[in-house]
């Protein structure tokens, strides 16, 4: 799911979504991001937002437990706790809504493009223009959804949000039980070989922390190679080679007769990796689709790739593939 992109476009097009992350917080992110909230929740994180001004950025502040988070500047820490402190008396979905505005307002004060980390009134003057964009967005959504003949309680019964590992899907509930058969699958799964990290933040680009974890209370406790299936190295290439085989043998099982399998992928060494990837989705049961002109590519844009650094390299570049059920007999390992 990622950010939760797909499943926002999925709805306010009024389709039926399943959505699945290994990810925690790429869970938390997306469930927040396609509930809309009610003109009460509004006021009561507006108020919120008043009552962070006011306590937090004042100069006595031993009244916040602070929870000292690695990598985290003092500043950032000291506010996100007193922020998070005055959630305690909202209703579970406002003060999901509030921690995912915080985390907007994390990834914003850790960029640090132009500036230090930013101090307290400065984060405490960023985070009701960050809670207005949202509430617009989400204004937005529901619109679109309306338009497609949704209602706001009819775009959470549409969407089924799943965390786990898509490695044994076809065991879940919805699957087995209601026998419900996707016919078009999107996803972009881990790249391999190449650096981005799923599972912290990072300081100036280089200290990582866990914060996003802390912030929006879900588990983390996982190294990057669990969210992106294998090490750099050799055998991890190995690893993630296997894990990619096994997720979309699962995905091919659940997977209508007539379905088709969208995914944006990148490879640091695309020559090698490649054909390599192309071996795992014919060994899960999917041949790739003829697109006129051949498949379809872009530069990767506005990503903090460490291949900018070695300029055009095969990292910088992400591939378009479609897949469908194949009809030749499936490749066994």
């Amino acid at each position: 799911m990622g950010g939760g992109t797909t499943v926002i476009e999925g709805l306010a097009a009024g389709r039926r979504l399943i959505g699945i992350d290994i990810n925690a917080l790429a869970h938390f992110v997306t469930t927040v991001r396609t509930r809309p909230v009610s003109a009460e929740d509004e006021e009561v994180i507006r108020r919120w937002t008043y009552l962070v001004a006011k306590r937090v950025v004042a100069p006595d502040v031993r009244w916040i437990q602070r929870i000292e988070v690695r990598n985290l500047p003092i500043p950032v820490e000291l506010f996100m706790s007193g922020a998070l402190e005055l959630t305690t008396s909202m209703r579970p979905r406002q003060r999901a809504f509030a921690r995912c505005a915080l985390l907007r307002l994390g990834q914003w004060a850790l960029d640090c493009r132009d500036f230090d980390a930013p101090r307290r009134k400065k984060l405490a003057r960023r985070l009701p223009e960050l809670v207005e964009e949202m509430f617009k967005g989400l204004r937005e959504f529901a619109g679109a959804c309306r338009a497609a003949n949704v209602l706001n309680d009819g775009i959470v019964r549409n969407r089924v949000l799943l965390y786990r590992t898509a490695v044994g899907l076809e065991e879940e509930p919805i699957f087995v039980e209601r026998g419900v058969r996707p016919r078009l699958v999107f996803t972009s799964p881990p790249y391999p070989g190449v650096n981005v990290l799923y599972h912290r933040w990072q300081y100036k680009g280089r200290k990582e922390t866990p914060a996003p974890y802390w912030i929006a209370n879900v588990p983390d406790g996982d190294g990057q190679s669990f969210y992106i299936g294998g090490s750099r190295t050799p055998t991890g290439l190995r690893n993630y080679f296997d894990m990619i085989t096994g997720a979309f043998r699962s995905v091919t099982r659940i997977l209508a007769p007539d379905g088709y399998v969208v995914q944006l992928v990148g490879f640091s060494d695309a020559s090698k990796q490649l054909p390599a990837y192309l071996r795992c989705m014919r060994a899960a049961g999917l041949e790739e689709c003829d697109i006129q002109g051949g498949r379809l590519g872009r530069p990767v844009p506005n990503r903090k790739w460490y291949a900018k650094l070695k300029g055009a390299v095969d990292a910088a570049t992400e591939l378009l593939l479609i897949h469908r059920r194949s009809t030749a007999p499936t490749i066994r390992d």
